[in-house]
């Protein structure tokens, strides 16, 4: 089991007493109303919350005790920061690729003395009202709970109310703007450059910038980066975008593009549905694909049809545990090299040796922290942790022993 809870509201509609029609549906609630809930409630944890329109964005709310701690993205935190240091802290070097986090981005710079405590919380604070603004502008959305920060260290604490309560108006612009433009993480493609000019002319007389847009834009950059190049802000740039959107001009696409970078599949299986759907959240918040597998016996069918690139798979399961189904994985030529992590409950010295001598790459104990998870996905992924024949049988004479 896992700690990971679905947030529900307290009010449910007659649709919702109803039997689902489709087990792939998704629940829909306000992100406004469940992000009260858990302020009112003064819970602990972090809320993530995803666009049922564009599931390549996912939003992350760091919460504790009736503060907000933090508030982000999941993804693009790099286009994101570079865009806000650029409004408020240009003068402090920003290495794209030494980057881990925007959160341990800006812990650096107060660490090494280049932001003041003073600073570092301003900009936490700007960061976490950006994206309350995207996260509260959407009517409905996937959310999730986790009873977990794994923030360290905590630098602050505000009031939803201090966040929000001046950003409304611009909530409401952001509002505004959909559905053509749901997300400044959105990338918007020019589809007509010669009709460009002539639509923005009377809005913008500036030739300069009507050039620099065009170029920006065929970048295939988000609004984020768009917006840093032309050094606008990306409210104001999506605005100006909208009726072009409506026009056919430029066409906006999801932040991630699945026919240019395919994203590799993750088998889980796993019996327990409250296990599949935290490592669901998890690896599609990263952009993984995944193929979520409840029914061991059908595994092996399922997996030559999808061709995954690694599998999760729990020990305790019925009709095959999961030792016995990595052991019949190895035996087939297709997946004796498929990266196997074993997550489970148990964590036995005999249990990891039986895992070892099946063919398991890896194994992880459940519950599992969400960034254990996406480590070890990412590394088994990366480079495999090979198992030889003398560990195999090393691993028996351990276990005999033991």
């Amino acid at each position: 089991m896992t700690n990971t809870t679905k947030l529900k509201t307290k009010a449910k509609s007659k649709a919702d007493r109803q039997p689902q029609k489709s087990q792939s549906a998704k629940s829909l609630f306000s992100p406004a109303q469940i992000l009260q809930n858990i302020i009112t409630k003064k819970a602990t944890g972090k809320l993530t919350i995803s666009d049922p329109n564009d599931e390549s964005i996912f939003w992350r709310v760091y919460v504790g005790n009736g503060q907000i701690h933090f508030a982000t993205s999941t993804m693009g935190q790099k286009e994101r920061m570079a865009y806000f240091l650029q409004w408020y802290y240009p003068e402090l070097e920003f290495k794209g690729e030494k980057f881990k986090s925007d959160y341990d981005q800006i812990c650096q710079y107060w660490k090494s003395g280049q932001l003041s405590l003073q600073q570092t919380r301003k900009m936490l604070f700007w960061l976490t009202q950006d994206a309350l603004i995207q996260l509260l502008a959407l009517p409905k959305a996937v959310v999730q709970f986790e009873k977990i920060v794994g923030l360290d260290p905590i630098l602050l604490s505000a009031s939803l109310r201090d966040l929000v309560l001046p950003m409304k108006g611009t909530i409401g612009q952001w509002q505004k703007l959909q559905p053509e433009i749901r997300s400044p993480f959105q990338r918007v493609v020019i589809k007509n450059i010669k009709e460009l000019p002539k639509l923005l002319w009377e809005k913008v007389k500036d030739i300069d910038f009507l050039k620099a847009l065009c170029k920006a834009l065929s970048q295939n950059v988000c609004l984020y980066e768009a917006a840093q190049q032309l050094k606008t802000d990306t409210l104001a740039l999506a605005s100006l975008l909208q009726p072009l959107v409506r026009s056919g001009v430029v066409e906006v696409q999801p932040y991630h593009c699945p026919i240019n970078q395919p994203k590799p599949i993750i088998a889980c299986i796993d019996d327990s549905k409250t296990v599949q759907r935290s490592v669901k959240m998890v690896l599609e918040a990263s952009g993984y694909r995944v193929l979520s597998i409840t029914e061991p016996a059908k595994a092996l069918s399922a997996m030559v049809r999808h061709k995954p690139a690694l599998v999760l798979m729990d020990i305790n399961m019925p009709e095959i545990n999961g030792y016995e189904l990595a052991r019949m994985l190895r035996k087939s030529k297709q997946f004796q090299t498929l990266p196997i992590v074993m997550l489970t409950g148990r964590d036995g010295l005999i249990d990891k040796m039986r895992a070892q001598m099946v063919g398991a790459n890896d194994y992880i104990t459940k519950p599992v922290p969400p960034q254990m998870l996406l480590n070890t996905v990412q590394e088994n992924l990366q480079q495999p942790k090979k198992l030889n024949q003398e560990q195999s049988v090393r691993g028996e004479t351990m276990l005999q022993m033991a």
